[in-house]
């Protein structure tokens, strides 16, 4: 026979299943401020392990993307691609290991050995594999972009990265992959070639308009630096001229960078302004990628 509900006697207390159904409280909801600071820390020092020259983003990814779309993907030219962004992102930690940045940053990034292997490693390892599969002209662009790469990090290692020749071997070396992925996507040779220096000779027109505007507001300028950055443009823009009058359509891709090269030459915008010319860069670039998949596609 059952008791009534109401004289039921209460079940044992039990201490595992009050802790387990008592709600939690909101500061054990939340962080501590000491996790917190420790987050945003260790997220600082991932950082500080990708490249610091933000516009060698563009000057790679644009142009890679634009030739995946045009060259369609396939193993070789997936492999490449990864390859070239595996080895661009190792660039910062083997700087960084070789005591090219100094020795507080490679106190600050303890994990920049093991970033460095991993980024090495997948840009090895897809290199290759990309090497075995692809004919031998891909294969001559991959050996070219090690050639590219290993000069860059010499003269980054001397201290020599910010002078105007280091520019313009990273301009080279950053859009020569599209070019290889375009080989490794059965274009022809010549068009490969083509579509490097398109970027190349349209990058170095916005780069020296850049360091123009910049050395035309140092005091201690020379005047041979202010020529010579007159002097390239110059020669950008016959060899952009000159693809163009050769009938080629894909030369159209230099449009838009000679364009912001020649507004950057005429207003001479303050150093101050850089972020704003940095973005407006980029935008370029990347109306001057849609141009170059248009390009192939509609003439």
């Amino acid at each position: 026979m059952s008791l009534p509900a109401a004289t039921m006697p209460d079940p044992p207390y039990d201490a595992s299943v009050a802790t387990a159904t008592k709600p939690r409280t909101d500061s054990q909801n939340s962080s501590s401020p000491a996790d917190e600071r420790e987050k945003v820390a260790r997220n600082a020092k991932s950082d500080r392990l990708n490249p610091k020259e933000h516009g060698a983003y563009a000057i790679l990814g644009i142009p890679l993307v634009a030739a995946l779309i045009i060259s369609g993907l396939t193993p070789e030219t997936v492999l490449v691609a990864i390859a070239a962004v595996a080895a661009f992102l190792a660039h910062e930690p083997l700087l960084i290991i070789s005591g090219s940045r100094g020795k507080r940053a490679r106190e600050s990034t303890p994990f920049v050995t093991r970033t460095l292997i991993v980024r090495l490693s997948i840009a090895v390892v897809c290199g290759t594999t990309a090497f075995c599969l692809s004919g031998n002209a891909t294969r001559f662009g991959l050996i070219a972009c090690v050639v590219f790469a290993s000069l860059e990090f010499v003269i980054s290692t001397g201290g020599h990265n910010r002078t105007l020749a280091a520019q313009l071997l990273g301009i080279g070396g950053l859009a020569l992959p599209s070019a290889v992925v375009l080989l490794a996507g059965g274009i022809e040779i010549t068009t490969a070639v083509q579509f490097w220096l398109i970027w190349f000779a349209g990058r170095v027109a916005t780069t020296v308009s850049v360091r123009s505007t910049i050395t035309r507001h140092k005091i201690s300028a020379t005047a041979w630096a202010k020529r010579t950055c007159d002097i390239l443009l110059f020669i950008s823009f016959l060899a952009c001229f000159a693809g163009i009058g050769i009938g080629s359509s894909l030369w159209i891709v230099t449009i838009p960078m000679l364009l912001a090269a020649t507004v950057m030459r005429i207003t001479t915008p303050h150093p101050k302004h850089m972020k704003q010319i940095g973005w407006s860069l980029l935008m370029v670039n990347i109306l001057s990628g849609v141009v170059a998949i248009g390009a192939w596609n509609y003439f």
